[in-house]
């Protein structure tokens, strides 16, 4: 009897230690965008795990393991930065998760250059927008995460999760153009 019970805690952890692996990664990123500390981000993605596998038998649902998570995970970032008195803010992308990816070798100096530039300018854009829209476009253009996935991790309807992505959108858009005429951004 006591064989069947170590075997099933073994498959167990086994399935545990897979779903970790897969989602490490997302939890990591969600952290660090709120936290920008590679190193509180890492104690945030354990401790996640260590509320997941405790509660896992409270999720109903394995499907929504990924969106669960990631809102275990955001909750105990956005809890650390209001414990250090942070404000929470998101640039230094580059150490978590590249726009660019793999540059072709064909493309002159110049155009990587413009792109590189672009890319600056964005982001520069998203990390003075307000939080509620900052962190629908993380969300949603950098973790990957659904309609769904997003208001269950930032615990708003969808409908508030597409509003906010739709203004944050047109205030990026606007402040782009701006910022292409030389003109003060506003945002």
């Amino acid at each position: 009897m006591n064989r069947l019970t170590n075997k099933k805690s073994t498959e167990e952890i086994r399935s545990y230690r897979i779903l970790f692996e897969t989602y490490k990664g997302k939890v990591y990123r969600v952290a660090y965008y709120i936290l920008k500390n590679e190193q509180d981000s890492k104690d945030i993605v354990q401790e996640a795990f260590t509320i997941a596998y405790k509660k896992m038998d409270t999720l109903r649902d394995l499907s929504k393991f990924e969106s669960w998570i990631c809102t275990i995970g955001a909750n105990l970032a956005k809890d650390k930065c209001k414990k250090n008195g942070k404000e929470i803010l998101t640039d230094d992308y580059d150490k978590v998760m590249p726009m660019v990816s793999v540059i072709e070798p064909i493309e002159l100096q110049e155009e990587i250059l413009e792109k590189q530039e672009l890319k600056e300018n964005v982001l520069e854009q998203i990390n003075h927008l307000n939080s509620h829209y900052r962190e629908v476009i993380i969300l949603y253009y950098y973790v990957e995460l659904s309609y769904e996935e997003i208001a269950t991790t930032l615990n708003i309807s969808q409908g508030t999760v597409k509003s906010r992505l739709f203004r944050a959108k047109k205030m990026l858009k606007s402040e782009m153009i701006k910022a292409e005429k030389g003109q003060p951004v506003t945002i």
